[in-house]
């Protein structure tokens, strides 16, 4: 199975208009904990469920830190985030602001402090990578993208996709090696969507939402 066959989908896959609702419900617990998650709270829930997408997570990320990193969690784990994942988060809000900075183009180095200083903060790679890819950073001068279990999954797939499987062959991407291949997927995914000219954005969303969905249909 190769994504030529996917071509013409992918570049009209509407990605900005990816949206996934959350419940007051699933958060109500945290206000108690953090005034500046309350306030948050209190105003984006003025129903019981919120929906949001991505061109709304573009918007937020332009005007207010901590409303875009609670926007992206919502959007990201709209059920809630696993364990005290989150709570970790809400007690680690100054540390997570000073590890993102200012400096959106970042070097391998850089990446790999901020890895290091993320941890015990209830932030892995998955969580990141939205927040560098909403915040709009560039790594290596590769546009950031989310790289999450489902994608891995679908790269891991023996069965997939022909240009997914070159890239793991070697070493198939594990929870204990992402960081050191998140490098080498952005350019992986800047590469096939400039040979195929669509957006490394919409190839990222197509993964995610029928990457493990599709079976090729055997010509007659």
């Amino acid at each position: 199975m190769t994504l030529d066959s996917y071509t013409t989908l992918i570049k009209y896959l509407p990605y900005l208009d990816q949206a996934f609702e959350t419940k007051r419900e699933n958060w109500i617990q945290h206000p108690k904990s953090n005034t500046i998650f309350a306030d948050f709270y209190q105003r984006t829930f003025l129903n019981e469920s919120l929906k949001l997408s991505r061109a709304d997570l573009f918007g937020a990320c332009k005007h207010n830190f901590h409303d875009a990193i609670f926007s992206i969690i919502f959007w990201g784990y709209p059920r809630n985030m696993r364990g005290k994942n989150f709570e970790s988060i809400l007690n680690s809000l100054n540390g997570i602001e000073s590890a993102l900075g200012t400096q959106r183009n970042l070097s391998a180095d850089d990446f790999i402090m901020m890895c290091d200083n993320l941890k015990s903060t209830g932030v892995g790679l998955s969580t990141l990578s939205k927040f560098l890819y909403f915040f709009e950073y560039k790594l290596e001068n590769h546009q950031c993208l989310i790289l999450d279990r489902r994608i891995m999954d679908v790269i891991n797939d023996e069965n997939g996709f022909i240009e997914m499987k070159n890239f793991s062959l070697k070493e198939r991407i594990t929870e204990f090696n992402k960081r050191k291949k998140y490098v080498a997927y952005l350019h992986l995914m800047e590469d096939l969507s400039s040979k195929n000219r669509y957006k490394a954005d919409q190839l990222e969303f197509f993964l995610f939402s029928m990457g493990k969905n599709l079976k090729p249909t055997k010509k007659k």
